[in-house]
Parts: C-alpha cells; sequence; structure tokens
C-alpha cells in the first residue's frame, strides 16, 4: 500500500501592534511576507499534483489584513521610506542597528554592497557606539541600506512575479529614492495579494488551510494553568489562571475570521505549539472543527509509553465528554531533519535522504494506508538556505508526487478517505515540545507574566460584574487580554530562550494589559510598568571557561574534576524562534591549558551511529582549520581511540567523546580570540550543527585569565 504523505508549514507571528501605538514595532509580518509566506505558496503552485497544508495563525492573519488596509502602521517600514537627506540622527542610529537583521551568510554577504555596509557599520559594534559610526555614512550609504534590508528580504517567488526587484538587486548601489519607492510598493503589494493565493489554492483543492487558537494561546494553559502539573509534578507553578471561556473564544474567532477570509471554516486545527489536553476535545467538536495535530511524543505517552513506530503513521479517534475528533502525530525526526538540518546539505541529497526515509516507512508500516505527518514551522529555516529553499523544495515536490509508493495528501483529504480505526483511551496533557509545558510556565518571570495576567484578567471581570463598564469597553478590553494570552511572551520569558529584543517583547505583553485599564478608565498600574525581564540577554550562549584543564583523554569521565572549569555550552539552549528536540547531542564542554584545546561531546544515549557517522570540527578563528574523525565507532569494547584526520591530534570515544588539539595545528597563541563549530555527519548527509548559527567564541586563556580564576 502507499504511504500517504501529509506535510502541514505552520506560519505564525506574534501581535506586534502595539494598542496604543496602532502600530508594529517589529516588521516580520511585512518582510515573513515577501519572503517564506509568497515563496511557499508559489512553490506549491509551480507542482500541480502536489497536496499539503498550510496552517495560517489568525493574528498573522489579522496583521496582514492589517497593514493592507492601513489599520496598523509598520514602524520600520516608516523608517525605511525617510528620504536618506532628511534622516535625523536618532532614525540613523535606528537604522544602522536595526537594517542588517537578516542571516548574514545567506542575505547580506551575497550582495557585495550590503556586506559592504554591514563591514562600514562594523560586525560587533555595540549600539552604544552606533552614535558615533553614524556620522561615517553618505546620505547614499543609508539610502543604500535602506533598499537593501528591503530587497533582500524578497525571496525566489517575488523575484519571479516582480522583474524590477530583479532589476535592483543587478544595479546593486547608488539607489535613488524611487527606487526604494518601488521597493516598498512591491512590498504593499505582495501584501495585498498574498491570502488571495492560498485561497485559490484552497478552492482548487490542492492545498488544505487549518487554524490555530486566534492570538496563538497555550490554550491548556488557559483553560487552567493547573494543567501543567500533569505533565511537570513539582513544579513551581503561579496563581491559578483558569479561564475555559477563553480558551472556547479563541477557537470561535478563529473559526469566524478564518470562515470570512477564506470563504469555508477551517476543517482542523494545530494547536499553538502542538498543546493539548482531554478538555479541548468538546470544545474542537461544538465548533466543528473535525482534526488536531500534534507531536509523537503526545502519543507515546498516550499510549502508555509504548513506542512501537507502526503506531505513529496512523490518525486516532479522541474522544472526550460524549465529543470525538480525529488525530494525527507528527513523525519528529523528518520534521526536524527539515527545519533544522536539510539547509547545510546539498538540496538533492536532502531530498533523497528524506525520500529514503518514507520509502522505508511504506515497506515496513504494517498499516494498510499509513500516513506520516511531517509538521513543522514554514518560514524561519528559509533563511538558512542560500536559495531560500527553493531547490530543496522543487527536488522535493516533484519526487513525491511522482513516485509510486507515496501519495501527498491534505489531512481532511486523508481521513475522508481513511477514516481513523483506533481510539485513544486517554490524551497526554503536553506541546510538541518534551511533552510538556516547561517553555512556557515554571520559571520566575513565566509565573510573574501568568500572575500579572491574572490580576488583570480578575480585574475586568470584577468591572463587568459590577456593570462598571460599557458593553464596548468589556469586548475592547478582552481582546487585549486574549492578546496578552498569547504563548509568544512567555517563549521568551525566561532561560529557555533569549534574543536581542527581548525588551521589546517585555514591553508588548505589558502594553496589552496596560490596554485594559486604560480602556476602563484606570490608571495603569505602577507593577505594569516595571519589566519583567532581568535582563536583555538572559544568559551567555554558554557557561564561560572558568579554569584551565587538563582531562585525561580516554573517553570516561575518570575524575569529576577533570572537566572542572570547562566552559559548557548546552545544545537545548540559544537564540531562536524554533525549537528542537531530536538533538543527537546533549552539550559540548571545552577548555584549554597552556597549549592544547580540549573537547566533549555529550551524547545522547540513545543516538545511534550507525552508517558512517562522523564528526568535523571547523576552527573559524584565528585561521581556518577543519579537524575530522571519519567514523565514531562503539561496540564491545567500552571505548574506541578514533582515527584523526590531523596529526598530533586525540580522539577516544566511549561513555564521552573527548578529543585533544595542540594549539600549534590551530595556529593558536594566549589571549588571541578563536573560534569554532561542530558538526555530526552520517553519509555525507550533516545531522547536527552546534551551534546552529554562528561559532561558540572565547578568547584563548592567557596569564591574565590565570591570575584571575586560579583555585587552590
Amino acid at each position: 500500500m502507499p504511504l500517504h504523505v501529509a506535510f502541514l508549514w505552520h506560519m505564525h507571528q506574534p501581535d506586534y501592534v502595539d494598542p496604543a501605538l496602532g502600530a508594529a514595532l517589529m516588521p516580520w509580518v511585512r518582510l515573513h511576507a515577501t519572503k517564506g509566506y509568497l515563496d511557499m505558496i508559489w512553490q506549491v503552485e509551480q507542482h500541480p499534483e502536489f497536496r499539503c497544508t498550510f496552517n495560517l495563525t489568525p493574528i498573522l492573519i489579522k496583521q496582514i489584513r492589517q497593514l493592507v488596509d492601513g489599520e496598523a502602521r509598520d514602524l520600520w517600514r516608516d523608517l525605511a521610506a525617510v528620504p536618506a537627506s532628511e534622516l535625523t540622527g536618532p532614525q540613523k542610529t535606528g537604522i544602522l542597528e536595526h537594517f542588517f537583521k537578516a542571516n548574514w551568510e545567506t542575505m547580506v554577504k551575497p550582495h557585495s554592497r550590503y556586506w559592504a555596509l554591514l563591514q562600514q557599520r562594523g560586525m560587533r559594534t555595540p549600539v552604544t557606539e552606533l552614535a558615533r559610526v553614524a556620522g561615517q555614512f553618505s546620505a547614499q550609504d543609508y539610502r543604500d541600506l535602506q533598499v537593501w534590508f528591503n530587497l533582500a528580504w524578497f525571496g525566489y517567488a517575488a523575484d519571479e512575479l516582480y522583474p524590477q526587484l530583479r532589476d535592483l538587486k543587478q544595479k546593486g548601489r547608488g539607489f535613488t529614492e524611487d527606487d526604494k519607492r518601488v521597493v516598498l510598493d512591491c512590498q504593499q503589494d505582495v501584501l495585498r495579494r498574498l491570502l488571495g493565493h492560498y485561497k485559490a489554492g484552497a478552492e482548487r483543492g490542492q492545498i488544505e488551510i487549518s487554524t490555530t487558537p486566534f492570538y496563538h494561546p497555550i490554550l491548556p494553559l488557559v483553560y487552567d494553568s493547573d494543567f501543567a502539573r500533569r505533565c511537570m509534578p513539582g513544579r513551581a507553578l503561579p496563581p491559578r489562571f483558569s479561564h475555559p471561556e477563553d480558551a472556547r473564544a479563541h477557537l470561535a474567532a478563529a473559526v469566524a475570521q478564518h470562515t470570512e477570509v477564506f470563504g469555508a471554516p477551517p476543517r482542523g486545527i494545530w494547536p499553538s505549539e502542538g498543546s493539548v489536553c482531554p478538555e479541548l476535545v468538546p470544545i474542537l467538536h461544538d465548533l466543528g472543527l473535525e482534526w488536531f495535530a500534534t507531536d509523537e511524543e503526545i502519543l507515546w505517552r498516550s499510549l502508555g509509553g509504548q513506542r512501537n513506530r507502526n503506531d505513529l503513521y496512523q490518525a486516532y479517534r479522541v474522544q472526550q465528554g460524549g465529543a470525538e475528533v480525529s488525530a494525527v502525530f507528527r513523525e519528529r525526526s523528518l520534521s526536524d531533519f527539515i527545519g533544522f538540518t536539510a539547509a547545510r546539505n546539498a538540496p538533492d541529497r536532502a531530498a533523497d535522504f528524506l525520500l529514503g526515509h518514507l520509502e522505508q516507512i511504506a515497506r515496513h508500516s504494517g498499516e494498510d494506508d499509513p500516513l506520516c505527518a511531517i509538521i513543522l514551522d514554514g518560514e524561519n529555516c528559509w533563511e538558512h538556505f542560500t536559495d531560500g529553499g527553493r531547490a530543496f523544495l522543487d527536488a522535493l515536490y516533484r519526487r513525491i508526487s511522482r513516485h509510486d509508493q507515496l501519495r501527498p495528501t491534505g489531512f481532511h483529504a486523508y481521513l475522508q478517505g481513511h477514516p481513523p480505526r483506533r481510539a485513544l483511551s486517554q490524551l497526554q496533557t503536553g506541546s510538541w515540545i518534551n511533552a510538556d509545558f516547561d517553555i512556557w510556565i515554571g520559571d520566575p518571570e513565566e509565573n510573574r507574566a501568568w500572575e500579572l495576567l491574572g490580576k488583570t484578567r480578575a480585574f475586568l471581570q470584577g468591572k463587568a460584574d459590577r456593570h462598571e463598564i460599557t458593553e464596548e469597553q468589556h469586548r475592547r478590553a478582552l481582546e487585549s487580554i486574549y492578546a496578552a494570552e498569547g504563548s509568544d511572551w512567555f517563549w521568551w520569558y525566561g532561560g529557555d530562550f533569549v534574543t536581542d529584543n527581548d525588551l521589546l517583547f517585555d514591553q508588548l505583553f505589558r502594553s496589552h494589559l496596560q490596554n485594559v485599564y486604560r480602556i476602563c478608565g484606570v490608571p495603569v498600574p505602577d507593577e505594569l510598568q516595571m519589566r519583567i525581564c532581568r535582563s536583555e540577554m538572559h544568559d551567555q550562549e554558554y557557561q564561560p571557561m572558568a579554569a584551565l584543564i587538563s582531562p585525561q583523554i580516554d573517553g570516561a569521565v575518570t575524575s569529576f574534576y577533570e572537566w572542572t572549569g570547562a566552559a559548557v555550552y548546552e545544545t537545548d539552549k540559544g537564540m531562536s524562534a524554533m525549537a528542537r528536540t531530536t538533538r543527537p547531542v546533549e552539550a559540548v564542554l571545552f577548555g584549554t591549558d597552556s597549549d592544547t584545546f580540549y573537547l566533549r561531546v555529550n551524547l545522547r544515549a540513545d543516538v545511534a551511529l550507525t552508517g558512517k557517522t562522523g564528526l568535523r570540527i571547523t576552527v573559524t578563528e584565528p585561521q581556518l582549520t577543519v579537524v575530522e574523525i571519519p567514523q565514531l565507532r562503539v561496540g564491545e569494547l567500552d571505548c574506541y581511540v578514533l582515527n584523526i584526520t590531523t596529526a598530533g591530534c586525540k580522539a577516544v570515544l566511549g561513555q564521552i567523546l573527548e578529543i585533544a588539539i595542540p594549539f600549534r595545528v590551530l595556529h593558536w597563541k594566549p589571549g588571541v580570540e578563536a573560534g569554532f563549530y561542530l558538526q555530526l555527519n552520517r553519509d555525507g548527509v550533516v545531522l547536527e550543527r552546534i551551534p546552529s548559527a554562528r561559532e561558540i567564541r572565547f578568547r584563548i586563556p592567557d596569564d591574565r585569565f590565570v591570575a584571575e580564576n586560579w583555585q587552590v
């Protein structure tokens, strides 16, 4: 029997519109529209036989419509539109700070003028120094930067649909104000036409469009924040927040807007961050939603921890309170490969890797009509492809569409022809990340945010119950509550993920709560004027070195103390809008003595070192050097001394992987800044890069370091 392959591409941006200003404080709705959102539907249009699902979140759709209708301004677009000769000092520093926020390798460096402007500003110039640097840029420099920032955010579909953009990219420099208007007008045209492309795809039956709770909340936590105890026992939680009526309101509003925009109600839902609980089933059923999707870990825990892979490749019936909906579960490893690793491989090789695994599932699945659900972020990963993912998706869609063992499908189409035969007796409460809610609740910052949300919600309810506000005030204030319930604010609170815009997200969250009091005509409480974030950057990207080390390279944890003082990079933390759960590497420890660089790689206990699995260490500074272990081996012996490509180096794999590389191999000297990253490869395909972007940077210890960090 053929394998039905159901892709779901999730498209989402948080609510960037500050209610007090009526303006978007960040430009990512507009810029992702001209790149990922347009590229993705255009790519499907080039393959009429391909079928898939797009999940467009309601708050994303709302913001697109606001930008089209002029109901909200985009402050970064306003900054780009100012004639370069009229820019004020603060506007110049704002441009220098923000207009290089793109993937430098794939979106800045390929364009010589844009790259030169970045070097002119300085790649690591602190924000506090930008006012001084601003005077070194001419009006033409600023105009070229205004154009290039927006031009670089157009993807391959826009280049095909708007030839004038290709002409401007070829021109490269010396842009005029008229050139700038062409770029900004093309952006607006993309926004105006975008949702129509998706509607047309749904009407011709090529795509299905699913939805999400309106403001992208973690719906089980809105229903009852104490539900987190089911999957996070023992964690400190905030005062209970329980508003089932808000959970229903998010879903009802999503269905209503979807019906208005696309002419038909949605059939299914990707719950925000795949977050589910049994109590949501009756609400989904009542609103006519036939299916939901979430992660495979939810399935395994719902089945009591059983992990027969064939159980994954089918749909299930989920029943609660006399209601029933269908459930499908995400194939995690293939989804994560596309989102995090495919860009590091040649497009054909990455497509072959996926096709090979899908063929294997088709051969070995015990189901009559097996289903493989591949679900992932449909926007952020494309920035890491040199061509925006065009060649990879073209190869993947073409090969799946023509394959005799594979059938591309949407979820509704599959379920219509193949109703679920199995029912789940219970549904695990949790999200697609580790089947819990750790990202959004339980940290002091997150709990403080929930506490303030609860206080504001209770204040509003009291006002309404005492009839102290009008129905219109109540409606408008509730909308601000719903916006504050969105998951995105809680994603960036705490230490799980960090960004240089943490304080801006903090401001947006509190602005929605502040707006409730303003609408009710009451002064904003002082506690909502105070930021929740402890700092703009919660933690360093890694725990830095605290002492020199000289571990024994034997693949074993010989002594607790031999790696004490090493720097520690944990792979589950970092500056990212995406999360990953299938990482072969748990942590990297590193450090030095006076003449040797030491690395320790902690592999997951269940990682399979099949095929030709190797590790590549790329040192980027002070001189490019590559040290490679072609084959990681395990077996009956406690440890293996591994072959390594560079003379004088040593690597041993056992309980852990330990590596020693002399300074002379790397051209290192004390006091010099160093940078490196690791790649785990299998049969020529990159499985993981650490870090996923940039490199780990540190200063090689010198005499001063030793003096400041001596230990008894």
